[in-house]
């Protein structure tokens, strides 16, 4: 089957982030539902689909795009404002073609033969345990946190290759999401619509073209961008690490603070009956969250309009950006602490989408990739003409 064209519901002249922004409507009168059954409805990942999300960074060789990450994040954040579940799913759609494109090339060929629009899930904790087979491997594990797996094509599994001599080869390993058995394990106090389950693989075979070496990742070497020349396929790993977190927040807390404006317009106070929307506190408050949010957005730009400039991206850009993404997302969750404080107690019900926005906010905050502390320790001993942290596996 050949590439298939984006059934948005706008005209396809518009952008992917302006198909993502029309979906608001459906997107949100589905939140509540996804959210209780703990995992997208194929409603919602069929329009997720037909907006072009997924092809946004595919190469135009096999079908996609060929856009860049900003414009990944430009529909990512549209569609995160009316549900985070989606949005963070969304977004690693978006992103794993990314991944993809760093494969050797006939791992691209393999996951792109029936057209740019297949999904792709991942788990990289690199638990995976592997032995050598006729032309690659035979990989056996568990893996937690794979968001969207059950709507997903192929999944990303993180292992360790054993090598001869020296400690063990970390890679990524692309099978087919029939290969390996999904378990209904995602009960979580954050993104609950995710679907972010548990993967087992009992000796699937993969050949050795689909496993990346993911110290060639780290240091933008990657077999992909040898036939891929867009500078995001060699961009080194920590200068663009995290965009695809921060982005559902951003989005997140955006549709969290327009309902909270709405609900401040229109409700009185309890005791008072004055009008909450007149309160200074509010007002300020208001203020605030935005100039965060606002702020945080700039800071996740600055580093992908980098990564695509193409221009020579070290260490030292490594360690800053993994500071200002890590930062973006301390900047997006005071953001939506601050509009949870002050939205009342009413805000707590399960219908409210102002509190669904903050748990989920909450539970992206937690991701080991936007641990701040660590990125900020890493920054200053580079400051201070110290080495790295060599605990530290993010550099």
């Amino acid at each position: 089957m050949g590439p298939s064209e984006p059934t948005g519901v706008v005209p396809d002249e518009e952008t992917p982030a302006s198909r993502a922004r029309a979906l608001f409507p459906l997107l949100r009168a589905h939140a509540r539902r996804m959210d209780d059954e703990r995992h997208l409805n194929q409603e919602v990942v069929d329009a997720l689909t037909g907006t072009g999300l997924v092809r946004t960074v595919v190469p135009r060789r096999f079908g996609g795009s060929g856009l860049g990450l900003s414009q990944a994040l430009d529909s990512i954040m549209e569609i995160s404002r009316a549900s985070g579940s989606a949005g963070w799913v969304g977004s690693f759609w978006a992103d794993h073609p990314h991944w993809l494109g760093m494969f050797p090339e006939q791992a691209q060929r393999d996951v792109w033969a029936d057209g740019p629009d297949v999904r792709i899930a991942t788990s990289f904790m690199p638990v995976g345990r592997v032995e050598p087979a006729d032309g690659g491997w035979l990989l056996s594990g568990r893996w937690s946190w794979a968001s969207g797996v059950a709507h997903s094509d192929w999944v990303m599994l993180g292992a360790m290759i054993p090598t001869p001599d020296g400690p063990p080869d970390r890679r990524l390993l692309l099978v087919p999401v029939a290969e390996v058995s999904i378990l209904d394990t995602w009960y979580s106090a954050g993104l609950r619509g995710t679907g972010s389950d548990d993967v087992v693989a009992e000796d699937v075979h993969v050949p050795e073209h689909r496993a990346l070496q993911m110290v060639a990742v780290r240091e933008g070497t990657p077999p992909g961008a040898r036939v891929n020349p867009d500078p995001i396929f060699s961009a080194p790993l920590m200068t663009h690490a995290g965009y695809a977190m921060v982005g559902p927040a951003i989005g997140i807390a955006r549709g969290v603070a327009e309902d909270w404006q709405e609900q401040a317009r229109t409700k009185a106070h309890s005791y008072t009956r004055e009008q909450v929307s007149e309160s200074l506190p509010m007002q300020l408050q208001l203020a605030e969250s935005a100039a965060l949010v606002d702020t945080a957005e700039m800071l996740v730009r600055r580093c992908l309009e980098a990564v695509e400039s193409g221009e020579p991206l070290g260490l030292q850009e490594r360690v800053r950006h993994r500071r200002d993404i890590s930062f973006a997302m301390r900047m997006v969750t005071r953001a939506v602490d601050g509009l949870m404080q002050m939205a009342g107690a009413g805000a707590l019900r399960d219908s409210s989408p102002i509190q669904r926005g903050w748990r989920d906010v909450r539970a992206i905050s937690t991701h080991v990739m936007l641990d701040f502390n660590a990125a900020a320790e890493n920054y200053g001993r580079m400051g201070m003409g110290l080495p790295l942290n060599p605990r530290d596996p993010f550099f």
